[in-house]
């Protein structure tokens, strides 16, 4: 069958196949309820393997996603200080994080959803799915989906080191071991990172520690994997949840830990289980006031069983809770539960794919979302269409936070998305096309709002329900890579994502909602200069609905030998003024050297 070549997955063919060669991708996602490649789904799916990421100059999970088309990576800081993702224009809170299937979401908030305690050297490859697709996995899930799919297998005995140092007082230091011994499979990793000043304007510091320890035991007839990671993240938090002058910090640790078991019965029937537990501790600093101290726990259990990968169905058990300072009452608790299924059918003609789920919250609301998406094969060329709905629930801080810049509000209902989409996968000799016109809209947003007579008392921002947002637009992206592979070009694409929001807004302020995304042109390039030397572009042209546009431009060099290599970065080069996230600008130009081994 031809499948679609992703953006980055060409790469790795680019200098061995020749031009007419060139075809629509078989990667695998692996995340979701069974097996499939990529270009048979009937939902916007991209891959990043390892290879991928390994041809990059960038050391941190956000600075590789920054190279993927249509995503919003809004960053506090550098170095993945913290990080707010965004699919096609839709907040944080409506992407959801996963690490092997199991879920990451932060119940206290989503500004903690990228606490994940895995290196990027620790990431096999990263799934991201956009649109209606994501509803199948759960809720959070109304834009999208992230994926991080560790490895799984080790070559005999591996270390590898990377030491980083650059400006701003930046350093990284990076160990790595692994080893294979029959059927199983050690993973052991730690890092430790910080910075002086990582914003402009502000002499503010952070230190970062974190590891990871997994333990895969695989077999014809299973696969088991455990594990547990551990990160400490302590950081000065100016501008980030108010204004400019607000001098804070704020300290993060987050404990994960997760067993996962596939079972393969026959080479039809399969069942898998995982257990999964997420604990979060949040402690922030005002300077002349006590810390507001948060720990939220979120536990997890499933059960899928899956037939000929035709058919998926499952259990799956939550239940999330928060001791906090800083929200009414002090300590809270919810549980939930969801049954769904999952199918596909090849009709010849066209492939279908659906899932419906039934979601239920011990507090007595339910949710029934259903995804439906169709494939067509045209030759070479594929179109596909899809619709579903999705939910996202409250975070304990929208309903019980009690602080003097924002308040809860326990009344406050959960967003619901209906969305729908079409797209088409084109291989134009050689010249890899991807286009897709999608819409979503969010009935009973939330967002965090001021009247007008709030908004002249100077009264806090009160979590509530905004009337809708919807949210048309379109992606393209088109792919050289294997049209110029001979020419040493080792990427060559350029996307460009036009979001058009109108927002039914019945306050004066609301205070994210239109921070939004209008126009993302991305123009991403490596080009081979000697063997195993790259030099790698990222051009980015960015416009906010509440912020005029911005150029970014990040510059790298790269060289591999069989065991070790070094690169050479440098961020924001046009030295850009515009403010990622929150309320303060981000950092300037900044240089980056890294030399490592092993990994």
């Amino acid at each position: 069958m031809k499948i679609y070549l992703s953006p980055l997955a060409a790469l790795v063919a680019a200098t061995t196949l020749p031009v007419a060669a060139v075809e629509l991708d078989t990667q695998q996602v692996t995340g979701q309820l069974f097996e499939q490649p990529v270009a048979e789904q009937a939902f916007a799916v991209d891959v990043l393997e390892r290879a991928d990421i390994e041809l990059l100059p960038v050391s941190s999970l956000a600075d590789a996603l920054e190279w993927v088309s249509g995503l919003d990576v809004r960053q506090r800081g550098s170095g993945g200080t913290q990080v707010d993702l965004g699919i096609r224009g839709a907040g944080y809170e409506q992407t959801l994080i996963l690490v092997d299937g199991v879920r990451l979401n932060d119940p206290q908030s989503g500004h903690h959803n990228f606490d994940i305690p895995l290196l990027l050297e620790d990431i096999d490859r990263i799934e991201i799915v956009r649109g209606p697709g994501a509803a199948q996995y759960g809720p959070n899930g109304n834009a999208g989906v992230i994926n991080l799919v560790t490895r799984k297998q080790a070559q005999g005995r591996q270390a590898g080191i990377r030491l980083e140092g650059g400006s701003k007082d930046y350093a990284r230091a990076a160990l790595g071991l692994a080893k294979n011994n029959g059927n199983w499979h050690h993973f052991f990793s730690a890092a430790q990172q910080e910075s002086d000043t990582y914003i402009k304007g502000a002499d503010l510091d952070y230190e970062t520690q974190q590891g990871n320890l997994r333990i895969v035991h695989s077999n014809d007839s299973h696969t088991t994997v455990a594990s547990y990671g551990y990160m400490d993240k302590a950081f000065g938090a100016q501008g980030f949840y108010a204004g400019a002058g607000s001098r804070a910090n704020e300290n993060t640790i987050q404990r994960h830990a997760y067993l996962t078991h596939e079972q393969r019965f026959s080479p039809d029937v399969r069942a898998d289980a995982a257990i999964n537990w997420r604990q979060h501790d949040d402690e922030f600093y005002y300077l002349d006031y006590a810390p507001s101290v948060h720990q939220t726990n979120a536990w997890q259990g499933r059960l899928r069983y899956h037939f000929r990968d035709i058919i998926s169905a499952g259990y799956e058990y939550n239940q999330e809770d928060i001791d906090s300072t800083s929200i009414s009452g002090g300590h809270h608790e919810r549980e939930y539960s969801s049954v769904f299924s999952y199918g596909q059918y090849d009709f010849g003609l066209l492939q279908m794919a659906a899932s419906l789920s039934y979601l239920n919250y011990d507090g007595g609301d339910s949710y029934t979302l259903p995804v439906i998406g169709f494939t067509v094969p045209l030759g070479q060329q594929q179109l596909y269409l899809n619709a579903g709905q999705s939910v996202r629930v409250p975070t304990m801080n929208d309903l019980y936070l009690n602080q003097a810049a924002n308040q809860g509000n326990p009344d406050v209902k959960a967003e619901q998305t209906d969305s729908a989409e079409i797209g088409t996968r084109l291989n134009l000799a050689g010249l890899l096309t991807r286009i897709a016109f999608f819409r979503r809209e969010t009935t009973d947003a939330i967002d965090y709002t001021r009247t007008t007579a709030e908004q002249l008392a100077g009264s806090a921002y009160i979590a509530r329900n905004i009337d809708s947002i919807d949210t048309r637009g379109y992606d393209l992206e088109v792919d050289a890579t294997g049209l110029l592979a001979e020419s040493g070009l080792q990427k060559a694409s350029l996307s460009y994502t036009r979001l058009i929001q109108d927002f039914s807004n019945q306050y004066a302020e609301a205070r994210y909602s239109q921070s939004q995304l209008e126009h993302q042109a991305i123009l991403s390039l490596a080009y081979e200069l000697l063997p195993g030397l790259s030099a790698t572009s990222l051009y980015k042209y960015e416009v906010r609905y509440d912020q005029a546009g911005y150029r970014l431009w990040d510059l790298g060099l790269k060289q591999t030998f069989d065991q070790w290599h070094w690169a050479l970065a440098a961020t924001n080069v046009l030295d850009a003024d515009y403010i990622d996230s929150g309320y303060i600008e981000a950092p300037g130009t900044a240089y980056r050297f890294e030399v490592g081994a092993g990994f």
